[in-house]
């Protein structure tokens, strides 16, 4: 089976993985991570399983813009990082060795085995993520001031959907991909975060608490659902 679902299809066995793990990944197509000494041959009855969200997910990805046709996308020449308003040039040299990166002002320099794309494209997620980590902090403090809303701890990570969480404890988690988005949507969304902290739920209550910070969140809601066509391609 080389495709499900108008999807390529990749079975790969991880030796930390628990169980099977089935998942859509933008370039590359649907992926079926299986624990060592799995019997593969049980995989088509458990993507049969899992055809609806297989269906969904696909459609919502294509809907959103990304490309599911398993090629991976090109080297960008450039970080558009929006939420700060910089963009970041890249450079490249070709020669062997793992990729490495190194920053240069407003440049960065990739050096390393270029043709591995995935390798360029892993480094490249890393940077960001220690990028995001940089901006987000100081934008969530300077939100948490603005409303007097206060959080416990913040958490940065480079997830698959989500753009944000907020646990019972007060701690933020987000999304480094925020760093691609505009700063309206990025305000927002901490605002969304910030007022969870005293509202666990969806509610009126916080809904109203959501609207006394931004008069305009429904429109910004709508549009931060649609927040991927910001994020390349190649960060998945």
């Amino acid at each position: 089976m080389k495709e499900y679902a108008g999807l390529p299809l990749t079975v790969k066995t991880h030796p930390r993985a628990r169980r099977v793990l089935v998942k859509i990944v933008p370039g590359r197509g649907l992926e079926v991570v299986t624990p060592r000494g799995f019997d593969t041959g049980l995989v088509p009855d458990i993507l049969d399983e899992k055809r609806s969200w297989i269906e969904r997910t696909r459609d919502r990805l294509v809907q959103a813009g990304r490309d599911l046709s398993g090629t991976l996308p090109e080297l960008p020449d450039a970080l558009e990082y929006r939420a700060v308003d910089r963009t970041v040039r890249l450079d490249y040299l070709d020669r062997p060795g793992p990729v490495k990166l190194m920053e240069n002002g407003p440049r960065l320099h990739i050096s390393g085995d270029i043709s591995d794309r995935e390798s360029v494209f892993a480094a490249l997620r890393r940077h960001t993520a220690k990028k995001a980590r940089e901006a987000l902090l100081p934008m969530l403090d300077a939100m948490s001031r603005r409303t007097g809303l206060e959080y416990a701890a913040l958490r940065v990570r480079c997830q698959k959907t989500r753009w944000g969480s907020c646990s019972a404890r007060g701690t933020i988690s987000l999304n480094a991909k925020l760093l691609f988005l505009p700063v309206e949507l990025v305000d927002h969304l901490l605002i969304h975060e910030l007022c969870h902290t005293r509202h666990l739920n969806h509610s009126r209550r916080y809904w109203a608490c959501v609207a006394r910070y931004e008069p305009d969140y429904i429109r910004l809601e709508d549009e931060l659902k649609h927040g991927a066509k910001h994020v390349p391609l190649w960060f998945g």
